[in-house]
């Protein structure tokens, strides 16, 4: 009734306004009235209109006031009338009805999810008015938490209470201006997913299909699989896509969940209409150039970038895959270009996406849908409209307080003069953010500037993070026991920067901007004690060679003897591209051995020391891993050699190792969280010589999980009568492979692992003695503890040898205070 009065009025007001607006059209406006406002300001209304006071009436400039009031969602309605007055102006009256204030909002009939919760979804809050739009969102946000709860079949009705209705005994007015908005919840009982089917799929089974859906079945005690709308729709845009990719251009999909009669349980059934597999038919190149100029690269040239082949399956994800590596050839001569691939079905009926920019976009489940019959060919008609060559003008640099300009130039590898390369400033991107020094880096190609055609500024907008530390905390693992940390690190170290003042260094303001990284630790602990200091210069007189040096001394408790060591080292190092790294490093150390018991070899006896060993390394590295921090694609592989004996020292021999490590993402659910495959390769050489015992290869604890730590060696030759038989020497030969799967289990900061180890280690290149073992374990990510998981490991030996000792459970823990 409300609704239908509101109407009337507005309308009646509209048909006068209408009628007088023709007589009083243009009439000097001597005077703006509000009535029925209260809780709305009178000025914010005047901010808000466009009539004023001494301008000619204009009826549609109020008529558009009206519309403007009328959304402001302050108001039941808004409305003008316009009166005339006997010296010939008008006055324009705006009439008001404000919102009733809301004094409550409550939630009633909830037991499984609390008031403050619910009540925390809703954008309806006291002291606001009472918008029935905001209500109603209040209700349908309420439903949704349920939903995602499991309780499918949850109902909620909002009801508003008017409270006084009476008129003011000191002012007339009438006293309706208060409501409280309570939502009331039946909650229903919680859906279980009893079962999940296909119908339709007559190309894949539905194993293939259930590998590509995030909902799951409910298993008692282990899995909830509860029922929820959104999964289930994330799950139609999977298949979608997976149907998409393998030709299926017309494919539809949708679901259906009918409940049991209980209405505890559904079977989920997901409906799919599958159509015509299409395949390519075939590729045309046509280019737009600039003026009378050849076209930058041939038909043949373009076709060799398509990752697509005549009678392939048409894909739209190799499609757009082409139009990024078309796009990136012409980013490297600075060219930008718009692509406009169209698919043309042997009826000729095209479908088109559009890019342009110098960065390609296009919009596939969008795109104007078309039929074929089953099994025909599509042609696809690359249209290459190519840009005038551009080149780069200024490099402006903004947002670095504390970073010097060098440290962020020296890592963008475009200059003023050449080619505007868009692909390299995205490289350039890349190395800045993986400096670690900001966290976040935008680098923006400003438009043409008509007085210097051809050249286009770059922008580069860098946000500065916390690169100081002071440390303290706790590490502990399972192969090092419990080791206090106390350590200050800087990642944008500045040796040259020394402080003006005591204050100046207190305050953090010297030592820092050059992009240098620093590192001081002391480690106490039960089984290892050390101390550490390093620095290094990543870009050593702005060149893109590295230099650096680090000292300690290191103190390890073993269980049969103490090994103290004493080192230094010097590094040179060069980037070579983004992905490749070579150095060549000094090294000097001093061990002792001492605190031996009858259990200790004769082996490591007699390298009881002191001793001095010497060497020179050298190092490849190849990195591609993506992200830098928890990697899902790409690998690692770094090959070192190092030769001791130079110069001088007690000991002569040559070590080589290879490791390699590479990830695989097979699996990315609808919150976007990742499942990861990782596999290890190892193997080490020592030749050409006979190395110490504390210089050998040896595995177990978190290298070999399953197996004690070190306990994978040959094993030593007793000293004294009765002595131990077990005690690991280490080999000249190691070699370990590693598999283990990682998926999420709860939000991003849980995941599970399966794993398999295998490996030896053997005085002689070989198979001997080798080890499996299988096991699952746990990674806790939680942020404010740093980059590196808690990680708890079960491991059972498959494969195993005589004398080894097993260790089923190993971890490693890093805890800051």
């Amino acid at each position: 009734m409300r609704l239908f009065s509101t109407l009337i009025i507005i309308l009646i007001s509209l048909i006068a306004s209408t009628a007088e607006s023709g007589t009083l059209q243009d009439r000097r406006v001597s005077a703006i009235l509000f009535e029925g406002l209260d809780r709305v300001t009178e000025q914010r209304i005047e901010n808000l209109i466009q009539s004023t006071v001494g301008q000619p009436y204009d009826f549609e400039l109020v008529e558009g006031d009206v519309h403007t009031l009328n959304h402001l969602g302050e108001f039941n309605y808004a409305t003008a009338d316009v009166v005339l007055q006997e010296d010939g102006t008008v006055h324009i009256f705006y009439i008001f009805r404000e919102h009733q204030i809301i004094t409550e909002v409550s939630v009633v009939g909830n037991s499984m999810i609390s008031d403050k919760e619910l009540l925390a979804v809703t954008p309806v809050m006291e002291g606001l008015g009472r918008d029935e739009d905001a209500i109603d969102r209040g209700k349908r946000a309420i439903m949704d938490l349920y939903k995602e709860r499991g309780n499918y079949l949850v109902e909620v009705v909002p009801d508003i209470v008017v409270y006084g209705k009476d008129v003011d005994e000191f002012t007339g007015r009438r006293i309706d201006e208060s409501a409280v908005v309570i939502y009331q919840v039946m909650e229903g009982p919680r859906v279980r997913v009893k079962a999940i089917s296909f119908a339709g799929n007559n190309s894949f089974s539905d194993d293939e299909l259930l590998s590509e859906i995030d909902s799951n079945i409910s298993i008692p005690f282990f899995r909830r699989g509860e029922l929820n709308e959104q999964v289930l729709q994330a799950d139609v845009d999977s298949l979608r896509r997976f149907y998409l990719n393998h030709g299926f251009r017309d494919v539809e999909v949708s679901y259906e969940n009918p409940l049991s009669p209980n209405d505890k349980e559904a079977k989920v059934i997901f409906l799919i209409e599958e159509g015509p597999q299409y395949s390519v038919g075939g590729f045309i190149v046509e280019f737009e150039t600039v003026g009378n100029l050849e076209p930058v690269f041939t038909a043949e040239q373009i076709q060799g970038l398509i990752p697509l082949r005549v009678g392939d399956v048409y894909r739209d994800v190799d499609v757009r895959l082409a139009i990024q590596k078309i796009n990136d050839a012409y980013g490297v001569l600075g060219r930008t270009i718009e692509v406009d691939p169209s698919q043309q079905a042997v009826d000729r009926i095209k479908q088109n996406m559009f890019g342009g920019g110098g960065s390609i976009q296009q919009d596939v489940a969008n795109a104007v849908p078309y039929r074929a019959e089953p099994g025909s060919a599509i042609e696809i008609t690359f249209k290459i409209k190519e840009g005038a060559p551009t080149k780069v003008g200024l490099i402006e640099i903004m947002g670095n307080n504390v970073t010097q300009d060098k440290v962020i130039r020296g890592r963008i590898g475009l200059e003023p003069g050449q080619p505007f390369n868009l692909a390299e400033a995205q490289r350039s991107q890349r190395r800045l953010i993986d400096t670690r020094l900001f966290s976040n880096v935008r680098l923006t190609p400003q438009p043409e500037d008509p007085n210097n055609p051809g050249y286009r500024d770059l922008l580069v907008e860098v946000d500065e993070t916390r690169t100081g530390a002071v440390g303290f905390g706790v590490v502990a693992g399972s192969d090092s026991g419990v080791v206090g940390n106390i350590s200050i690190d800087q990642q944008n170290f500045d040796v040259a920067d020394v402080p003006e003042s005591f204050s100046e260094f207190i305050h953090g303001k010297s030592f820092i901007g050059a992009g240098q990284q620093f590192h001081m630790a002391i480690q106490p602990g039960d089984e290892l004690f050390s101390y550490e200091i390093g620095l290094t210069d990543p870009r050593f007189l702005d060149t893109d060679y590295s230099i650096g040096g680090s000292a300690g001394w290191t103190q390890r408790v073993f269980e049969d003897y103490t090994q103290e060591q004493t080192s230094s080292r010097l590094s040179l190092g060069r980037k070579l591209g983004d992905i490749w790294y070579g150095s060549v490093s000094l090294s000097a150390m001093r061990m002792k051995l001492t605190d031996f018991n009858d259990n200790v070899p004769q082996e490591i006896f007699d390298d009881r020391g002191p001793a001095s060993l010497n060497s020179i390394g050298v190092s490849v590295l190849r990195d591609t891993l993506f992200p830098k921090q928890r990697p899902q694609e790409g690998s690692r592989t770094k090959l070192t050699f190092d030769q001791f004996g130079f110069p001088g020292g007690d000991f002569s021999f040559s070590r080589a190792e290879l490791r390699y490590a590479t990830y695989f993402a097979l699996n990315r659910d609808f919150l976007n969280r990742t499942s990861t495959l990782r596999i290890d390769a190892r193997i080490g050489y020592i030749f050409g010589g006979t190395a110490p015992t504390y210089e050998r290869f040896y595995y177990g604890g978190r290298t070999l999980r399953g197996f004690d730590y070190r306990t994978v060696s040959p094993k030593g030759t007793p000293r004294v009568a009765g002595g131990s038989t077990t005690v690991p020497i280490g080999g000249d030969f190691a070699m370990l492979f590693t598999a283990q799967y990682e998926f999420p289990i709860a939000d991003r900061f849980l995941a599970m692992v399966l794993f398999c180890d295998t490996g030896t280690v053997t005085d002689d290149p070989g198979f001997d003695d080798y080890r499996v073992s299988l096991g699952t374990g746990l990674r806790l990510y939680i942020p404010q503890l740093g980059n590196v998981p808690l990680a708890f490991d079960f491991g059972l030996p498959v494969i195993k040898q005589a004398n080894d000792v097993k260790k089923s459970f190993s971890f490693s823990i890093q805890l800051p205070f």
